[in-house]
């Protein structure tokens, strides 16, 4: 029994192996003449030119417009074989809807007419009743006086004439009492009572009938007109019967169509580029569509088939389905054409979920189906890390121990069912997590802050760690502050020694002259020219000590912020226009051509007046001492709602070899070799004045084009008074 079973046994595992040498050598073979395929048909691409294919989606279009012509064409021989015509005119006549339309008329008549007017307060007015040919009226009164008729003048052989040629008629006449006799051509087919109810012959409208006529007659002729009586009789034969049939034959094109489709193989439909592209299509935005395409149609007959819609378009479609004219063919062919097209889409979608799978081409191919897709996607990913933790490293052990006394707390809470248990669960694992993530990125922090304590600047740190990404941002960026701090402190230092350098340089050249030229007086045999000339050169140095002591202050107390602003309503316009006027001599004596564009109307700004003249009178003091002999200078005030720009240009007599910068800096002077006589401290304190009053001064060089601009915020729209 043993050795048998050992021996089935065997055979069944060389038959596995024998099954399974000949599955790779198959598998082998597959893939070599794949190999061999892709190599003869890279060589046939190479061989022929790019353009020539074929052309599937010309090929798909025209097959769905054929089909959409065949289904459409087919409504009128199918509807002369299965909808015969014959008492189409008695039909109507003996329906509903006829008596409705005649009874409204006849109401419509009594009510509105000039000369049959008597109900008091119920004119209205239907454009369905107006300009009637496919029914002739007649109304008189008991002496045959004609009140209104559309028929045109005749005798009454000529009525009963065309009463027996008619397809129908109709005679009401009302004694005095308002008592009613009706004949008709339909004789006891006729319902006069639903008639007679729906034209108030029975109730409230009795006694207006009295002693009149109607006589209604419908020719022979009666197809033929276009008005609300003929659209009714097409509108009651279309609705039931040719309606359905339009269905019947919808529905069975769609049923051969998808037969069809389903037997057309697949590689020729995905080569198609409308199915391609409809096939990745998210299955709401496929939903979309035929949702819209359906509330397309729907609206669209509803408008159509309104009778309004003829007069205001000019077709109707319940004409264009029983006439079976022009515009049904223009209506029926595109909105059959995307009605087949959207079910072959459709269909072709269906195989593209079968060769691609259900998960990649339904699940994946929909917004929801993506979105539950990752969501599960990610709660696997997150119960398989949970999974791989250990609690026997640091710190997951620490923080394992306060994660089972909370959830110790959390089963407390959850006690009243189970699940609650299990979210209590789900809360420890998640905090876990977090705290393990936590501690990891807080030791990452600790070494680098160690190592910049050590200081070792060159760390690294991954700033993607939550909350403590802030930190690590600061940390990696120490480096570049340390080393920007370390700039600016050189900086500072240079600008002090060339502070003093300049100050020192500034101060000794007029007190060495003045005590060169005090030396000098003291000699004897100086005649009193020669000592006036000293004098007067020892006067204009120890003023210009004085003027660079008086700056020098003023620049400090500027800088500090030590200054006791007296602000005020300015109109800067005219404050500029003043300082122009009191610098006037100078301007004549200098080469110099200014040329102002100011405006004429007030400008009001809330300044200190007398500072902000102070900054003018630097600014227009510096174009003095630095432009070029015989240039222009160009002085232009810019305004809108929010701030004044004072725009001061001028060509410079010197080469700018500096930054735009460093020429507002104390004691800085764009002439280096320091031979003006300025004390480099008008454009500093002019900038210093300007900043303190809110507002601010740049300086832009372009060659030897020198640009100022000083802005100053306006107070107030209301302020500024038009001139």
């Amino acid at each position: 029994m043993d050795i048998n079973l050992k021996n089935d046994i065997n055979e069944n595992q060389e038959k596995e192996n024998t099954e399974e040498l000949n599955s790779q050598e198959e598998g082998l073979r597959e893939e070599m003449q794949e190999q061999e395929r892709d190599g003869f048909d890279n060589d046939r691409k190479k061989k022929k030119p790019q353009h020539s294919f074929i052309p599937y989606t010309l090929i798909t279009m025209c097959f769905i417009l054929l089909f959409s012509l065949l289904s459409v064409g087919s409504y009128r021989p199918l509807g002369e074989h299965f909808l015969p015509q014959e008492d189409k005119f008695e039909t109507y006549f003996e329906s509903q809807d006829f008596l409705h339309a005649l009874a409204g008329l006849n109401r419509y008549h009594l009510s509105n007419s000039k000369y049959t007017s008597r109900v008091e307060g119920e004119y209205w007015y239907d454009n369905r009743y107006e300009n009637l040919e496919s029914i002739q009226y007649y109304i008189t009164n008991d002496e045959e006086t004609t009140y209104i008729s559309n028929r045109g003048e005749g005798n009454v052989s000529d009525i009963n004439q065309e009463i027996e040629n008619s397809l129908f008629y109709l005679y009401i006449e009302a004694d005095e009492e308002g008592d009613v006799e009706i004949e008709s051509s339909l004789h006891d087919r006729f319902n006069e009572r639903d008639f007679m109810n729906m034209a108030g012959l029975n109730h409230e409208y009795r006694d207006k009938y009295a002693g009149l006529k109607f006589i209604y007659i419908v020719p022979q002729d009666f197809e033929a007109y276009n008005d609300f009586f003929t659209y009714n009789m097409k509108r009651f034969h279309v609705l039931p019967k040719d309606l359905f049939l339009i269905l019947a034959i919808a529905g069975i094109s769609i049923f051969l169509l998808v037969i069809i489709a389903f037997s057309i193989p697949y590689p020729f439909q995905k080569k198609t580029v409308v199915c391609a592209i409809f096939n990745k299509l998210f299955l709401e935005l496929k939903a979309l569509v035929w949702l819209l395409f359906g509330i397309a149609t729907m609206m669209g007959v509803s408008i159509l088939s309104n009778y309004n819609a003829y007069n205001s378009l000019g077709f109707n479609i319940v004409e264009a389905i029983y006439d079976v004219d022009s515009y049904f063919y223009l209506i029926g062919v595109p909105v059959t054409f995307v009605l087949f097209f959207l079910t072959y889409l459709t269909i072709v979608y269906v195989k593209y979920i079968y060769y691609t799978g259900f998960k990649e081409g339904f699940i994946k191919n929909s917004v929801i189906g993506r979105m539950g897709y990752y969501f599960i996607k990610k709660l696997r990913q997150m119960i398989q890390e949970v999974m791989v933790l250990t609690i026997t490293k640091e710190p997951q052990k620490e923080v394992f121990v306060i994660l089972v006394i909370n959830l110790l707390i959390l089963w407390l809470i959850a006690l009243g069912g189970g699940i609650f248990f299990l979210l209590a669960v789900l809360y420890s694992i998640l905090l876990f997590k977090y705290f393990v993530k936590f501690m990891v990125n807080m030791k990452a922090l600790h070494e680098s802050s160690s190592q910049l304590a050590e200081g070792e600047f060159d760390i690294k740190l991954d700033e993607d760690i939550g909350m403590l990404r802030p930190i690590a941002e600061n940390l990696n960026n120490i480096k570049e502050g340390f080393q920007l701090a370390i700039d600016k402190e050189i900086q500072s230092e240079k600008m002090k020694t060339e502070l003093i350098s300049n100050v020192s340089h500034d101060l000794k050249t007029p007190l060495t002259s003045i005590i060169t030229y005090i030396d000098l007086l003291k000699e004897e045999g100086l005649n009193s020219a020669t000592q006036q000339e000293y004098l007067e050169i020892l006067d204009k140095k120890s003023k210009r000590l004085k003027v660079l002591i008086e700056d020098l202050f003023e620049a400090t107390k500027a800088n500090s912020g030590n200054i006791q602003l007296q602000l005020e309503e300015v109109d800067v316009i005219a404050l500029f226009r003043q300082t122009l006027g009191e610098l006037e001599e100078k301007i004549k004596e200098s080469s110099l051509q200014i040329k102002t564009n100011l405006p004429e109307n007030k400008v009001i700004c809330e300044l200190d007046g007398e500072r902000t003249y102070r900054v003018f009178e630097n600014i227009m003091s510096n174009i003095f001492k630095y432009s070029m002999e015989n240039s222009r200078v160009y002085i232009d005030v810019v305004e809108n709602q929010q701030e004044v720009n004072f725009i001061f240009k001028n060509i410079s007599s010197y080469e700018m070899n500096f930054d735009a910068k460093e020429i507002t800096e104390r004691f800085a002077r764009g002439d280096k070799s320091r031979s003006t006589e300025g004390s480099g401290l008008g454009l500093s304190i002019a900038k210093s004045f300007v900043e303190i009053q809110k507002g601010n001064l740049n300086i832009d060089i372009d060659g030897d084009l020198f640009k100022l601009t000083v802005t100053f915020p306006i107070k107030s729209t209301e302020g500024n008074k038009r001139l």
